[in-house]
């Protein structure tokens, strides 16, 4: 407990979903979840995972301001853009679901 939110920016929130500070999410807001995004790599083959090795680099089709797709859990809630925020890299959420 105590850390610290990923969450860095709120501003341009417009989501008409309910946040923690709304009482029905009071209770498990400090539930944990598993959030990922999907960076899709055509064409990537058995023989190409077979040959990964530390400092591999794996050259996607796509482009870095392509969105990509956000799940938690398991449940796709939207797609965002990579970013970077100082020397982290991070999303920056374009659409909610």
């Amino acid at each position: 407990m105590g850390a610290e939110s990923p969450v860095v920016d709120r501003e341009s929130r417009t989501s008409p979903v309910p946040g923690p500070e709304d009482s029905l999410w009071r209770d498990i807001s400090g539930l944990q979840c598993q959030l990922s995004v999907e960076l899709k790599m055509e064409g990537f083959k058995v023989r190409d995972l077979l040959a990964l090795e530390i400092g591999s680099i794996l050259n996607s089709p796509s482009n870095a301001s392509d969105p990509v797709p956000v799940w938690v859990n398991g449940v796709r809630i939207g797609l965002a853009e990579f970013d970077v925020l100082g020397a982290r890299l991070a999303i920056r959420m374009s659409e909610l679901e």
